[in-house]
């Protein structure tokens, strides 16, 4: 594990009064301040350097704090900075359209609030550090993994080097028989299960140290160990010495015999308890991008029920008006229709609600596949008939109720909706012709799989970008179109499903990304 090092932080602002201001309010950060009072000076100053988010003066002289953001996002040796800018008010009509499209993630308004600056710094700092922890823990494992295949193919050579490196690895590992009793276990095990000494775990069997809702996950890990020689990263709770759980990642590997003959299960056990926090704070994180983008949404569908109740009131008054007695069956239709409609915008704001909601601390229900496709389709269906992009539903009807938590499955179809419609509007800026907009969402049965498709006609990926597509804050969308976490968690929600997540893309001809999940067996 590398040494920590302390997140940059880049401050430009013209006023040396507000700057040093920023200064005294941020010192008690553990980072390092970069300043600036200009935005050349800025750029000068953040050349080969890792920023981990920046604060922006709006107006300032000579280049202003949006021409420097685009300069700053437009850079394609940096990741994306989360920028926030600091702002008397936003006087021009599209200037706050214009911070987005410049790279803003937040605002914060003059006069400066302490602890409103700091709480807004402190949940970006936290993502940064998040993200580092993220690709430190990848690198990791890679060596660790590394490190176990030379290990397996020094076994035989060397009792003593392979005693040596059980005991120099990081991770908690257990040699097993093949009856699954453990022989043997690296000195750091101790510190994860929190016991004293290996006699609590030489002898015994390993599903002692197994939930019993888990022991059929790790029965099948050991079977396809034996037939495949190599399992890895498979999630699973382990009891430790307190009786309370850890959530791992369990990789194996089949020792064999230099004849060929199975001999042990090496079992590796990697505390990913940590990890798994920060995926729920970047979900959280990305709901709320979701959210955001579902506001505009929501007013174009309450906008089209608001019309149809305001023409309907102004029917009404000019029938009142016009004949001495109202005809009640008009009057009923008129009314009827009115409430339809006020009741469409009830359903809109409870759902959004729902789906706003925290889902961290869930249960696990059986819920509809396809009624959770359509509602996450009615949130954004007025908003992408507005842009002329015509989605095509195909649900298989067949489909029984899967286990899972539906607003989040929502979150992931409405993540793939918004890149399909955000491939569209980029083709149609790069074509010189017009061309039907489409996106074809269906689900269907296949092998005893659920497979979802969201296919559409954009402008696909390009090859170099392809491979890095699934990463944590990679995008393919211009500065300010997105953060670079849907996919990825996404992909997070699916695997919690069981399910899979991958995708083809064709540069110019349009993109499919396509889910599989395990029925479920409602019985159970």
């Amino acid at each position: 594990m590398g040494m920590a090092v302390r997140p940059n932080i880049l401050i430009v602002d013209d006023d040396d009064i507000n700057l040093q201001l920023l200064v005294t309010i941020l010192k008690i950060l553990d980072v390092n301040l970069i300043l600036a009072q200009s935005g050349p000076e800025a750029l000068s100053k953040i050349r080969d350097q890792g920023i981990a988010m920046a604060l922006l003066d709006i107006r300032m002289s000579g280049m202003d704090g949006m021409e420097l953001a685009t300069l700053i996002q437009n850079d394609k040796s940096r990741d994306i900075i989360p920028i926030i800018f600091i702002t008397g008010q936003l006087k021009v009509e599209n200037e706050l359209e214009r911070c987005y499209e410049a790279g803003a993630v937040d605002f914060i308004l003059k006069p400066i609030r302490k602890n409103i600056l700091l709480s807004k710094v402190k949940v970006f700092l936290e993502l940064y550090r998040q993200k580092q922890a993220i690709l430190e823990d990848h690198l990791e494992l890679e060596r660790t993994v590394n490190e176990l295949i030379r290990l397996n193919n020094l076994l035989v050579e060397s009792e003593k080097m392979y005693r040596t490196l059980l005991n120099a690895s990081p991770e908690g590992i257990f040699i097993m028989n093949m009856k699954g009793v453990i022989t043997e276990i690296s000195d750091i095990t101790h510190e994860i299960f929190g016991t004293e000494n290996k006699d609590e775990f030489i002898g015994a069997h390993f599903i002692n140290f197994v939930p019993p809702e888990e022991l059929k996950k790790f029965k099948d890990v050991l079977n396809k160990t034996q037939i495949e020689g190599l399992v890895q990263n498979v999630e699973i709770f382990l009891i430790r010495k307190n009786h309370s759980r850890l959530i791992c990642e369990l990789s194996t590997t089949l020792i064999q015999e230099a004849n060929g003959e199975p001999k042990a299960y090496m079992a590796i056990i990697r505390d990913i308890s940590q990890r798994k926090k920060i995926e729920q704070q970047l979900i959280r994180s990305e709901r709320m991008v979701s959210l955001g983008e579902m506001a505009s949404a929501m007013a174009h569908e309450i906008n089209q029920p608001l019309l149809s109740i305001s023409l309907g009131i102004d029917n009404l008054c000019h029938k009142i008006g016009t004949v001495s007695a109202l005809n009640e069956p008009y009057f009923r239709d008129k009314s009827e229709k009115i409430y339809q409609d006020v009741s469409r915008i009830g359903r809109i704001i409870d759902h959004v609600r729902a789906f706003s909601r925290d889902q961290e601390e869930f249960t696990s229900t059986c819920f509809d596949l396809n009624e959770s496709i359509t509602n996450a389709i009615s949130m954004i269906s007025e908003q992408f008939k507005n842009h002329h992009i015509n989605i095509i539903v195909k649900l298989d009807k067949t489909i029984q109720p899967i286990v899972g938590n539906t607003y989040r499955f929502e979150q992931v179809i409405l993540n793939l909706l918004t890149n399909a419609k955000d491939a569209l509007e980029e083709k149609m800026k790069r074509s010189k012709f017009d061309f039907d907009k489409v996106i074809v969402i269906r689900t269907y049965l296949n092998n005893q799989k659920i497979n979802i498709e969201v296919k559409d006609n954009g402008c696909g990926i390009e090859s170099d970008k392809i491979d890095r597509i699934m990463l944590p804050f990679f995008t393919t969308k211009e500065t300010g179109k997105g953060t670079g976490i849907g996919l990825s968690i996404s992909f997070g929600i699916i695997k919690e499903m069981n399910g899979t997540f991958d995708f083809e893309s064709n540069p110019s001809m349009g993109t499919t990304f396509r889910i599989t999940l395990p029925t479920s067996d409602i019985s159970e």
